[in-house]
């Protein structure tokens, strides 16, 4: 096991589209925001291009040779896409769409970025959802990968189950996701989880699922608690030495709500032969603030760090 510590830092599984809009509440599907938004900027553009040439007519009091025509400015008005509405910026290219668990549940989700190298991202707890993770979706979107991820049952716009569904059913929506972008083209995937979605991330990972190539987990905390069912293990401590995976972990030296040594104590457990632990410094944050970006938009450097493993992980 490799342990670095940095300086402080300043201040059934195959998931189904849907054919209809994603949802503001929990129900619908697939929505391409961005693309309806090119539509009505090139209706614009064609607006303004008729109005320039009059539109065919010859005026009957034509301008004099210096004079110039005038052309009334036309503005488009340009709808951002469900995704950024929703969360905000980084104004980057997603589809959003739902996706449907083994057991029937609805999942609102949005995807950035194609190609074979997949990343399922897991929210942490909270009603964020996906959008705690959208800022750093894009990013890697534009670094190459091909990235996943939604929001949990009862959570968002996801649906809740309904009639008898056993369990918290977190693990059929993870398992949901990485069917859903094994079938967008990833062959090769890593799960990236904060907080309770870290351990999350390290419970479903130690499942060995098809498709899944390593698992990083940042902040991993509930160490203890129940937040599987069979046949994956109940809990990431129990989950830890079932782990064959490459794995990367990291935790803060002043994290309110996992130890600098229970994390330690996690990380000694894991089966794999490939894991690392990150400590950073103080200021570092929890979950996803390890990779978020300031209000300059500089990350920090761990954020470097995550994306070299996604890369070897997933090559």
């Amino acid at each position: 096991m490799t342990v670095d510590v940095d300086e402080p830092t300043v201040p059934g599984i195959e998931a189904s589209r849907q054919s209809a809009d994603w949802p503001d509440s929990a129900d619908g599907g697939r929505q391409d925001g961005y693309m309806r938004a090119a539509v009505v900027a090139r209706t614009a553009v064609l607006v303004a291009a008729l109005f320039a040439s009059g539109c065919g007519q010859r005026s009957r009091n034509p301008p004099g040779p210096s004079a110039a025509v005038p052309v009334s400015p036309t503005v488009a008005s340009v709808s951002p896409s469900p995704i950024v509405a929703r969360c905000g910026p980084p104004d980057a290219p997603a589809r959003t769409f739902a996706i449907r668990t083994a057991d029937g549940v609805q999942l609102a989700t949005a995807e950035a970025g194609t190609g074979v190298h997949g990343v399922v991202l897991i929210h942490e707890l909270g009603s964020r959802g996906l959008c705690g993770w959208w800022d750093y979706a894009a990013y890697l979107s534009g670094r190459g990968f091909h990235v996943l991820l939604f929001d949990h049952r009862c959570t968002g716009q996801s649906a809740c189950p309904t009639g008898g569904s056993q369990g918290n059913g977190l693990m059929a929506d993870i398992a949901a996701a990485i069917g859903q972008l094994r079938t967008d083209g990833a062959a090769r995937i890593v799960l990236l989880g904060g907080s309770q979605g870290a351990s999350e991330a390290l419970i479903a990972a130690s499942a060995a699922t098809q498709g899944v190539a390593g698992v990083v987990a940042l902040s991993a905390d509930e160490l203890t608690a129940p937040l599987a069912d069979a046949p994956y293990p109940q809990t990431a401590r129990a989950a830890a030495p079932r782990l064959r995976l490459p794995a990367l972990f990291a935790v803060a030296g002043s994290d309110r709500y996992v130890s600098v040594e229970d994390t330690r104590t996690l990380v000694a457990s894991v089966g794999s032969s490939s894991k690392r632990l990150v400590e950073l410094g103080g200021q570092a944050g929890h979950g996803w603030d390890l990779v978020a970006a300031d209000p300059d938009g500089k990350r920090p450097a761990f954020s470097d760090t995550v994306v070299d493993f996604l890369t070897r992980a997933t090559s």
